[in-house]
């Protein structure tokens, strides 16, 4: 049977649909393509990717047990982010709005807006601009970005480039002639004038509340949060697809009605994140340091992120960050052309910093502590006492006499050179940087200058004269060099006559401190010690020589840096020419006048009395020299002192004077001039009586207490003076060590076993009764009765235990009692140290004044001693009632 044909027609109704079908793409294709293209294209060009940097966490520092002293806790922020799509004027009142709603919502809940507004408003209600700086070139620039910002139109009144440029090269230099310093001035004028042209604080207030429809009920100070708000947003407008935080650390019901009213509150947003903490407050704030907002964009970082400006937190900032770029996730997005985020398209997480471990124990820091704000407490109240017993004014007249208030403390281990505890007073609490400071908290830090400022650390920063406690470094010395022995005895024949240039002195010679010489009879390395005999030591620095007393005292580490990992460290001072003035650090060419950094003030003082000399022989003479000839001549006339003296020199000082400020040599050869130069020139000339008193530590000896730590611990644990060190190791999140301090060995001093213990004898007897020692009856009776019971139950008198030496150093030319520096040393225990304890109080009376802090360490420390004996130990094992 035949199969019956198909009609055809099926099959051309087929090819004619499928003909129709691929007509319509193609036409599709043209319209798409010729029609549709350019603006396809357009779209797909403002559609590009942007990359959102997400930052780890900071991470923490703890003490040698494992207790945390800082820590980033999570908190929440307010954010506020404007939709590049909507910048119509009713968008701009929409966002008011919800701003003004915003603002009463954080600020009823406790928190506080961000106000970074450079619009203010005084107490009488006028408005002036805050720029946050002070230079003028700076004020130029913060004004010209806010003016283009805003809006504000000021091309017409702009700096031209070239003085722009030339003012920029100026102020990058550390010094600056008198020319270049006159040419700043005159461009700071220019900006001055065309500053006055621009947009005043009050045009600029009003301007922008109407441009953001600000209401007019809404008052000036709450106007002005919305415009700080808008003007962060305005001068971050390049990254427009980034919101702005408008309030840190606001609390959980803030976030609750933020998030609850989000519709209503177009822009406004919350975002978790961490802040700062400080669990113990002040307690160690000068060894944690503090954080504020990073004044960079280098290596990551953003001017939001916090960084590390002082203590650990900056010595270790690459190991606690979480921002840098080593740490940072990102987020990568898609924005439109308004900079409005469309799509995600991928992320990355961040990975958080490192802790760090301190080496010092929390629980004898705040031991430390507060014996020492109750010494200098103490010591205030007695001067005041002091002073009020003096009512006729005999001992103190009618004298400004400082008192008591500052101080510090260091207590270190004597095997290594790990601080234990370092204590500075006053103190300050590091929360009040992450918290923002408050009018009164900015007082209390900078208001008493920067010598006294509580943020200075004064164990590492503080530098004063040593006293008696430098006579350990005289007494090593002498042995070592052999100018003495131990058999060697000196007789106290105060007065301590001396010989200066071949003649000998007896005018304001030194003496000893004992008026009754027959006491310091026979003095040998021990005993000198144990009296604290001046004239003993006198005698052996001037057997020395300043260059040798010099190096030990170098060689103790006193006039080195310790090492510590901490901000602020200062480098102590001894003796010799270059100490007193150091004639090679003189500058005066290229317009830059200088006497450089020298070590002592006397240049300074030496330096003025030149110029007011000068001017007056210019007076006399009848004739005017620019204020720059006269620097350059008294600096000319200050290089000629050498340290050889200036004999036979006024041929020099007659010949400046005549090629510098133009006074002929015949006119200054009939003067007395010459001499009076040469006179104050010897000033600073290095003498033998200031070797001499620096054999007690005086003169111009200045050391921080923190290097006097480490020199006291190589005295006691045989001669190893180490670089001190405050961070034990830093660890990464999975608990793996990533930097380990080691002990590290600054200088080795090999002397003969018995020099070390005739100079621990020495300080035995400082502190024994039995041997009548300069501190021996200075502690209190609790003390002297204090006992201590090792493992096997022997006991045995903590003052029996320990050794020491006090230092009491004068200040000034005309010395007061009240104002000397207390310095007090111990170590314990005597046999086999572990221990090392300064006091160092300016304004501390005498030295034994500082006695009580120290009896407090060393009860808090054989008291920790007894509680850690075996028999004092909980077994693991047993049950706990």
């Amino acid at each position: 049977m035949k199969r019956a044909k198909r009609p055809i027609f099926r099959y051309v109704i087929t090819c004619v649909l499928m003909l129709a079908m691929m007509c319509s793409l193609i036409y599709r294709l043209g319209v798409v393509t010729l029609k549709e293209g350019a603006a396809q294209a357009e779209k797909a060009e403002t559609r590009k990717e942007r990359v959102i940097t997400l930052k780890g966490s900071r991470g923490s520092i703890l003490d040698r047990n494992g207790i945390v002293l800082a820590y980033s806790e999570n908190s929440y922020n307010v954010l506020f982010l404007r939709d590049g799509n909507n910048r119509t004027s009713y968008y701009n009142s929409v966002y008011t709005e919800a701003l003004l709603d915003a603002i009463k919502i954080i600020e009823d809940g406790g928190g506080k807006v961000v106000d970074t507004s450079y619009i203010r408003m005084d107490e009488q209600g006028s408005f002036y601009y805050d720029w946050g700086v002070t230079s003028t070139y700076a004020t130029y620039y913060r004004y010209k970005n806010f003016c283009d910002a805003m809006g504000f139109n000021i091309k017409k009144h702009l700096m031209n480039d070239d003085d722009l440029q030339r003012m920029k090269e100026l102020m990058q230099k550390d010094e600056r002639s008198g020319s270049e310093e006159q040419l700043v001035q005159n461009i700071a004028a220019k900006m001055r004038e065309c500053m006055e042209k621009w947009k005043s604080a009050e045009d600029a207030y009003m301007e922008l509340r109407e441009e953001w429809f600000i209401p007019e009920e809404v008052s000036a100070e709450d106007a002005l949060k919305v415009i700080s708000v808008r003007q962060e947003i305005n001068l971050n407008n390049y990254k427009a697809y980034e919101p702005v935080t408008i309030a840190y650390d606001v609390s959980m019901s803030v976030v609750a009605q933020i998030e609850m009213l989000k519709d209503e509150l177009p822009g406004l947003m919350t975002q978790q994140t961490t802040k700062r903490v400080y669990p113990y407050g002040e307690t160690a704030a000068h060894i944690l340091g503090y954080m504020q907002k990073s004044q960079t964009e280098e290596g990551g970082y953003s001017y939001t992120d916090y960084v590390g400006v002082s203590g650990i937190e900056k010595t270790m900032e690459s190991y606690l960050t979480g921002a840098t770029t080593e740490h940072q996730g990102e987020r990568v997005i898609e924005v439109n052309s308004n900079g409005s985020e469309v799509r995600e398209i991928s992320s990355r997480p961040a990975t958080n910093g490192n802790d760090v471990m301190l080496t010092i124990d929390i629980t004898y820091q705040l031991r430390t502590e507060q014996a020492l704000a109750d010494l200098i407490y103490e010591l205030n109240q007695k001067g005041l006492e002091m002073l009020e017993a003096d009512v006729d004014g005999e001992k103190y007249g009618d004298k400004e006499v400082d008192l008591a208030s500052t101080g510090a403390m260091v207590v270190l281990d004597a095997s290594n050179g790990d601080v234990i505890a370092m204590a500075s007073y006053p103190s300050f609490d590091p929360n009040w940087f992450v918290e923002g400071l408050s009018n009164e908290q900015y007082d209390y830090l900078l208001g008493a200058g920067a010598s006294d400022t509580p943020l200075l650390n004064k164990a590492i920063a503080s530098k004063n004269p040593l006293g008696s406690v430098f006579k350990m470094v005289t007494g090593v010395a002498g042995l070592m060099e052999g100018v003495i022995t131990l058999d060697t005895r000196i007789d106290d024949e105060s007065p301590y006559y001396y010989e200066e240039d071949g003649m000998l002195i007896k005018d304001n010679a030194p003496e000893c401190w004992q008026k009754n010489t027959s006491k310091h009879a026979q003095q040998d390395i021990v005993l000198a010690l144990s009296n604290s005999c001046n004239y003993f030591f006198f005698e052996v620095a001037n057997r020395l020589g300043i260059e040798k007393l010099d190096k030990w005292a170098n060689t103790f580490g006193l006039s080195s840096p310790t090492q510590i990992e901490l901000t602020g460290e200062e480098v102590g001072s001894i003796g010799g020419q270059r100490v007193l003035f150091d004639n090679s650090l003189v500058s005066y060419s290229n317009g830059v006048y200088s006497l450089g950094k020298q070590k002592s003030s006397l240049p300074g003082y030496v330096y003025n009395a030149l110029k007011e000399n000068l001017y007056a022989y210019l007076e006399e003479y009848g004739k005017e020299a620019s204020d720059d000839a006269i620097k350059e001549c008294a600096l000319r006339l200050m290089e000629l002192q050498d340290g050889s003296g200036l004999a036979g020199k006024g041929s020099e000082v007659r010949r400046i004077l005549s090629d510098i400020i133009g006074i002929p040599e015949g006119i200054s050869r009939s003067k007395s001039w010459v001499r009076d130069i040469t006179s104050m020139l010897n000033e600073i000339q290095w003498k033998n009586n200031l070797t001499i008193r620096t054999g007690i530590g005086q003169g111009v000896c200045i050391v921080t207490p923190i290097a006097v730590s480490r020199y006291v611990a190589a005295l006691v644990n045989g001669g190893t003076v180490y670089n001190v060190h405050i961070v034990d190791k830093v660890t990464a999140n999975d608990g793996s060590t990533v930097y380990q301090t080691e002990p590290e060995v600054f200088a080795k001093i090999d002397a003969p076993q018995e020099y070390w213990q005739a100079v621990m004898s020495g300080l035995k007897g400082v502190v024994s009764l039995e041997d009548q020692g300069t501190a021996a009856g200075k502690f209190s009776q609790e003390f002297l009765e204090r006992v201590y019971t090792d493992n096997d139950g022997n006991t045995t008198k903590y003052i029996d235990m320990i050794s020491g030496k006090s230092g009491t150093a004068q200040v000034g030319n005309n010395p007061i009692d009240i104002e000397n520096t207390s310095w007090f040393v111990t170590y314990a225990p005597r046999e086999n140290p572990e221990i090392v304890i300064v006091v160092c109080v300016p304004c501390g009376i005498s030295g034994s004044s500082s006695v009580p802090a120290i009896e407090d360490i060393i009860t808090f420390y054989f008291e920790k001693k007894e509680s850690a004996a075996p028999e004092n130990l909980i077994n693991s094992n047993s049950v706990t009632p």
